[in-house]
């Protein structure tokens, strides 16, 4: 089986659309699982990157370039396809067999928050009728329904499912984990995170509150970074990123974003990837940029190149930096 995943999801972010989180995997890898019962699935990309890859169970391969005669799927589409194999959704049209069923895009990164929990009970029963065993990692704390666990939860934990611990994540000591949450491939939680996705090598060694939120890869939350995901009045959030409202809904947090001790961060925001944060985030924050007392400040592009070049290197991820910096400094939108 092939198919391409083309079209976008906003707010742009550094990696490509098909490999944003959705239900805790890669968009590409909730593809391969909705289509690999019928054998190994070869993916098409617009842009390929080399970065990690959780999902067991399935035989996919990821090529870079669209073909003309492969069935195209919207990216914000892929997450349908785990309950139907003939979806109508959007632009996509794709039939392989069994009644027909219509489906709205998931056009930004708010809706994929608000149907995290979903998409992640889907493609744990996807996994289960795959006959894969969800958790094979090493869990010490208490665990409660479902969880695909490939990393560590520690003891003094408490995990309330579904939830996803990806190979060398860890779930850090007296951490309480609801419903939804995400930590993808070599990050660490702590304290209290819910329907929160944290990408690959993401941070989150202290105390402090994530719920509803995107967390792209390589960031850092200093002590005592907290976020808000409901207003005052009860009222909706509407993203700046977004056409319409959410009840609940934390900030989208770009990659390399670095948050001082005892950040706060609105609500809805929009940070941008390599930015810095100080003090009380109410705004969004463009890309290089730093946050401090409400104004912003455009980072030096030579240091933020070489911030980026760190960030890879203390993860042993190098052979990154030179698509990174063509995402994030060549790109009119960055």
């Amino acid at each position: 089986m092939e198919i391409a995943l083309t079209g976008s999801i906003a707010p742009e972010l550094a990696a490509p659309p098909p490999y944003l989180i959705a239900g805790g995997f890669r968009l590409v890898e909730l593809a391969a699982l909705s289509l690999c019962e019928a054998g190994k699935v070869i993916i098409y990309v617009e842009e390929k990157i080399d970065l990690p890859l959780i999902l067991e169970g399935c035989r996919f391969e990821i090529r870079e370039g669209t073909p003309h005669d492969v069935p195209k799927v919207e990216v914000g589409c892929v997450p349908h396809l785990l309950k139907t194999r003939n979806l109508a959704c959007g632009g996509t049209r794709i039939n392989l067999g069994g009644a027909e069923q219509a489906a709205t895009p998931l056009e930004s990164l708010a809706d994929i928050i608000e149907s995290n929990v979903e998409i992640m009970q889907a493609a744990f029963a996807r996994l289960r009728a795959l006959g894969v065993e969800l958790i094979r990692g090493d869990v010490r704390g208490d665990v409660r329904g479902d969880a695909y666990v490939r990393g560590r939860v520690y003891e003094y934990t408490y995990v309330e499912g579904p939830v996803v611990v990806g190979p060398s994540s860890a779930v850090l000591p007296f951490t309480y984990v609801r419903p939804g949450a995400a930590l993808y491939y070599d990050s660490k939680a702590r304290d209290e995170v819910k329907n929160a996705v944290l990408d690959a090598y993401t941070r989150k060694q202290h105390g402090g509150y994530l719920g509803d939120s995107y967390v792209s890869s390589f960031v850092n939350f200093g002590a005592g970074t907290n976020v808000s995901n409901l207003k005052n009045t009860m009222g909706l959030i509407r993203p700046s990123y977004a056409s319409k409202g959410y009840r609940k809904l934390g900030p989208v947090v770009g990659e390399f974003v670095k948050t001082a001790i005892g950040t706060l961060i609105y609500g809805g925001r929009f940070i941008g990837p390599l930015s810095h944060l100080y003090g009380v985030v109410d705004r969004d924050v463009p890309p290089l940029s730093i946050y401090k007392d409400g104004e912003v400040v455009a980072m030096d592009a030579e240091k933020a190149a070489e911030y980026v070049r760190r960030d890879l290197s203390q993860f042993g991820r190098v052979d990154l930096y030179a698509s990174y910096l063509r995402r994030l400094f060549k790109k009119s939108l960055f």
